[in-house]
């Protein structure tokens, strides 16, 4: 059992750490379990910092584009190999869609926003 409690006040001081630093806890309710996603969220971001290529997306998806683009993402993030000789394979896993953008017909999202590389 105490291996349980260490664990427990481990993931609690993760958590703790990331809101210290801006991170927002998700609520369970809000949590897809199919895709493994916070797609509120997500969409949120997308749509908020990358309307014009949301608009797009809409029109090449108008019955629920939410849901197309929540599942598009899962299925990118579910390829993973970082090792594969075919360099287009390695846009996929975690990192692959961060770093090289989620595409689909045409419409490109970034993911991940870095900061500028000088202070």
């Amino acid at each position: 059992m105490a291996g349980k409690a260490s664990e427990l006040t481990f993931q609690n001081n993760i958590i703790q750490q990331l809101l210290a630093n801006g991170w927002l806890l998700g609520q369970p309710e809000n949590y897809n379990r199919e895709l493994a996603l916070y797609g509120e969220g997500l969409l949120g971001v997308v749509k908020e910092t990358q309307d014009a290529r949301w608009q797009k997306f809409c029109k090449l998806y108008p019955s629920n584009p939410e849901q197309k683009f929540l599942e598009r993402v899962a299925s990118q993030l579910n390829k993973a190999d970082s090792k594969a000789a075919n360099k287009g394979m390695r846009t996929f896993g975690i990192l692959g869609v961060l770093c090289h953008e989620l595409r689909d017909r045409g419409t490109r999202f970034s993911l991940c926003q870095f900061g500028p590389s000088t202070s």
